[in-house]
């Protein structure tokens, strides 16, 4: 018997079906704790389909939508005629902690969004301005230079324009010098992604009012100013939801 198959046996010794709890919840929790716990690893390939179900005692419908949770967060990866696997990238997710996990599955409201963002990005801002080094505060600056360029360049680059919008929190999360407030910072963003795509592709993006966010965050860091960080996230906030809103008709 090979490897892959050996390994497939130990993981179906591993998990056992649990009363009292949704099919989808079940087959997503019993994947995080083997995950959490380290009983599978990245590379490993999960049991079929139709053994997952038998092991679980669900239906096969409830493993599909499971694993098309588990890969639309990039948790697992699904290879047409090979299997499922655990995502060779999974040490830079941080999905897997319990609560942020529970975040998912909560489906939070707009308005308790808005909040946490709020909440976690001034501390992101106040703790940036304290502990950043002048190379750090560079980074960011040469970030948001990039990203300018890209807005103003005629042949706007939408996914490169994201993905540089995006990589200016990632340095600013760096910049807390706190692991765990960058990695929740990180995931918050990555949350939001979607609505800032769609509000590049509606153009509503390009305001001059969303042009300033960044610009004020990064201001307030170089200056190190905490009062114009406080500030600059309450305007970033505003603007970023009414960008959304003038996004969803089309969302």
């Amino acid at each position: 018997m090979d490897m892959k198959n050996d390994n497939e046996l130990a993981i179906s010794g591993m998990l056992s079906p649990k009363p009292n709890e949704s099919s989808v919840d079940y087959v997503i929790n019993s994947i995080k704790e083997l995950l959490l716990t380290k009983k599978i690893v990245p590379g490993d390939r999960l049991p079929a389909e139709m053994e997952l179900a038998k092991l679980l005692s669900v239906s096969r419908g409830s493993i599909r939508e499971a694993m098309k949770i588990l890969s639309a967060f990039g948790i697992v990866e699904i290879k047409r005629g090979d299997g499922t696997y655990v995502s060779s990238d999974i040490e830079g997710k941080v999905l897997f902690d319990p609560l942020l996990f529970s975040f998912i599955l909560s489906a939070p409201e707009f308005d308790e969004l808005k909040e946490l963002r709020v909440l976690l990005e001034k501390d992101v801002i106040r703790l940036a301005i304290k502990n950043a080094g002048e190379e750090d505060i560079k980074l960011l600056r040469q970030c948001y230079e990039s990203m300018e360029t890209l807005k103003h360049s005629e042949d706007k680059n939408y996914d490169e324009l994201l993905a540089c919008d995006m990589e200016f929190h990632y340095i600013l999360g760096k910049l807390t010098k706190n692991r765990l407030l960058e990695k929740i910072y990180r995931f918050v963003m990555e949350y939001f992604q979607p609505y800032t795509l769609q509000s590049i592709r509606n153009h509503t993006y390009f305001s001059l009012e969303s042009n300033e966010t960044h610009k004020r965050l990064l201001t307030a860091v170089e200056e190190r100013d905490a009062a114009s960080g406080e500030y600059a996230v309450e305007n970033s906030i505003q603007v970023w939801e009414e960008l959304i809103f003038k996004c969803r008709p089309e969302a």
